[in-house]
């Protein structure tokens, strides 16, 4: 039953990825240039509303989470070995996947080097975390830091995600009144 549940929801997101564009290169290469943040705002509301969803299940005693140790220089570098490659190819692991299935060929291309990463760090795992395990912080959650409860936690977490994409929304709809009036156009509302 769970896995047909996680193959619903996985669909019924992947139609909401697809009908956003999040899986057009040319919508990751706007978001990343800060000129249309529709994606990122996507991103950002899946995230809180997913969030409420994970802790309250954690709550109610439904799932227990792994939680992977806490290595701000094993964050860094794969932050940015994952940010240049999202950069390069448009896509992230979810979008690429998404991409493939629209028959997109250089989705495939990504998904397949993205494999091969994952294999090389498989392969040189032992000899990496051996010279940065000193960066090791532990299990940290951000529930760790707030005298609150997870589900509390969560929803802290989801409501600000909220106020921040509704203030983004309002520049960015303020930005794209500002350029129609300069350009002496009626606004595309």
């Amino acid at each position: 039953m769970n896995s047909l549940l996680a193959i619903v929801f996985g669909i019924m997101f992947g139609i909401i990825m697809q009908r956003v564009g999040a899986m057009e290169y040319k919508n990751i290469i706007k978001t990343l240039r800060l000129i249309d943040l529709t994606v990122a705002k996507f991103m950002f509301l899946s995230v809180g509303v997913s969030a409420v969803g994970v802790f309250s299940l954690r709550t109610m005693g439904l799932v227990t989470l792994d939680i992977i140790k806490f290595n701000y220089f094993g964050v860094m570098i794969g932050g940015l070995i994952f940010g240049v490659g999202f950069a390069i190819s448009g896509y992230c692991p979810g979008t690429c996947i998404g991409a493939w299935v629209e028959g997109k060929k250089d989705a495939a291309f990504v998904f397949l080097g993205g494999l091969a990463g994952v294999l090389v760090y498989t392969l040189v795992q032992e000899g990496i975390l051996i010279h940065i395990g000193r960066f090791d912080m532990g299990e940290l959650m951000l529930g760790d830091f707030i005298p609150l409860n997870t589900l509390a936690v969560g929803a802290l977490y989801s409501i600000t995600i909220g106020i921040i994409v509704y203030v983004v929304d309002t520049i960015e709809l303020k930005n794209k009144e500002k350029e129609t009036a300069a350009l002496g156009q009626e606004p595309d509302i």
